[in-house]
């Protein structure tokens, strides 16, 4: 087990698909699918919270609708409530959980590492998951 932030299984879930498109060693890719699975649900808990949150203080229109900033990549946020709210994402982005983290190590690829292009910042990410 693995104490992680949900901001670090976001993270992770993000930067997982580096692993797509090669031919991994049977003991990789097992415990890799393992891993994927409880990152899954912890991920679809995130989600969940994460709309509460917005369906908590985002400004909404006439029909009831999330308002969006003008370039469309940011929810507005009711008047007097940013302070709130940010401090909601907080709490759901530093929550931390434990996670089975299947005994993965970069061991467990063999020779196929080596093949595996991945850059700093999806590396950062894998790592709390490696043993």
């Amino acid at each position: 087990m693995v104490k992680v932030t949900m901001d670090q299984i976001i993270a992770f879930r993000n930067a997982a698909d580096i692993f797509d498109g090669y031919k991994l060693p049977l003991k990789a890719a097992y415990k890799l699918n393992k891993l994927k699975k409880a990152i899954g649900n912890e991920s679809e808990f995130y989600g969940n919270k994460f709309q509460e949150i917005v369906d908590t203080y985002a400004k909404k229109d006439d029909n009831g609708n999330v308002v969006f900033s003008d370039d469309g990549s940011q929810i507005m946020i009711k008047d007097g409530m940013i302070e709130e709210c940010n401090n909601a994402l907080n709490d759901l982005q530093t929550l931390q959980v434990e996670i089975d983290n299947c005994g993965l190590s970069l061991d467990d690829f063999g020779s196929s590492i080596d093949e595996i292009e991945c850059d700093p910042e999806k590396l950062d990410a894998l790592m709390p998951f490696l043993d």
